[in-house]
């Protein structure tokens, strides 16, 4: 029997699984509790043998906010448990990257933020022409990731994708973020899960131990793995500095 969750629907399409997020009156904001139910989702999908690949999903009208904004400003103010953030926000993080399946983000309206991060970290983005994506979340003191976006666009234009897309004047579009191979799919926002549905179908068709190869391969070539654990760590040194934690 399929597990029901709270914050996201869980469908499947022969060998492809779709994890909708289902917290429309939060725009899709990724609160913990939403991070933890993702984490188990994927960590169940994992062994399913007949699961090929996962599509995050947000919806028609948004992909997500990012994390959940009271949740953080509480952390950055100071206020909550620090540490069972951290392990959270850790955890959600490392459990995508090291997800050894095929993950495509399906984005419609607007990532920003961790969703923003999310979709970066995901193998593949498909999303529709309109959408936007920022980081909203460094205006009021909450670090981005930076290394996922340096493999894709470089050092430079990474920096200024996670110092500069802080208001809806700067935000990247749909149409820079192709142009700037974040994107590999631009459609129209009707056709956005079905493309991506139809793009898993293609790869998938493959041998399964190609497909994993080449997932493995594209994080020992960058050193992804190793990097991006240290950047988290020292993302979460300097937090607790900050916060005298």
């Amino acid at each position: 029997m399929e597990k029901k969750y709270q914050f996201i629907n869980i469908e499947k399409k022969g060998k492809i699984s779709i994890i909708k997020f289902n917290r429309a009156e939060k725009k899709n904001a990724l609160s913990e509790t939403m991070r933890a139910e993702i984490i188990e989702a994927l960590n169940s999908l994992k062994d399913e043998k007949r699961v090929k690949a996962v599509i995050f999903y947000g919806g028609e009208e948004f992909f997500s906010a990012g994390f959940d904004r009271d949740e953080v400003q509480a952390i950055v103010q100071g206020k909550g448990d620090y540490q069972q953030f951290i392990d959270s926000n850790h955890l959600f993080h490392q459990t995508i990257f090291e997800f050894p399946k095929l993950l495509i983000a399906a984005i419609n309206g607007y990532a920003l933020a961790g969703a923003f991060d999310l979709a970066v970290i995901c193998h593949l983005r498909v999303a529709s022409k309109g959408s936007l994506f920022g980081h909203p979340e460094i205006r009021f003191g909450a670090c981005p990731l930076f290394f996922p976006y340096m493999t894709l666009v470089g050092r430079g234009k990474a920096l200024e994708l996670t110092l500069n897309t802080g208001n809806r004047e700067t935000f990247l579009t749909a149409d820079e973020a192709y142009r700037l191979n974040i994107i590999n799919k631009l459609v129209e926002k009707r056709e956005v899960l079905n493309e991506a549905i139809n793009l898993a179908k293609q790869i998938t068709q493959s041998p399964e131990y190609v497909i994993k190869q080449l997932l493995q391969v594209n994080n020992i070539f960058f050193d992804q793995v190793k990097i991006f654990d240290t950047e988290i760590k020292t993302i979460l040194k300097s937090m607790s500095t900050l916060l005298g934690i």
